[in-house]
């Protein structure tokens, strides 16, 4: 049997990661990353929408977040769509 080794970095993992403030993903070599927060999502059914508020006809509000999002029609299918990134910058345009 061929020696091998093993190269694990001890981090935060398991309920620490859970726990943490902000969401991460946790890498095989210990290494924590900030989880990607989505800029489109496809609406799948009104459940999709329980975590937002209404604020006109086509801009939501996450309700944890305060994220502002717009809400958008292509064909049959809604989308909606972060407006702006952590920072405060317009995501397009």
């Amino acid at each position: 049997m061929p020696d091998f080794k093993l190269d694990f970095e001890q981090s935060a993992s398991g309920l620490d990661a859970f726990f943490a403030s902000e969401p991460a993903v946790i890498s095989p070599h210990g290494t924590k990353t900030a989880a990607a927060k989505p800029v489109r999502m496809k609406v799948g059914s009104i459940a999709d929408l329980s975590g937002f508020a209404r604020a006109s006809s086509d801009t939501l509000v996450h309700k944890s977040t305060n994220d502002l999002w717009a809400l958008k029609q292509e064909g049959q299918n809604y989308y909606i769509e972060r407006l702006f990134n952590d920072t405060g910058s317009p995501l397009k345009g």
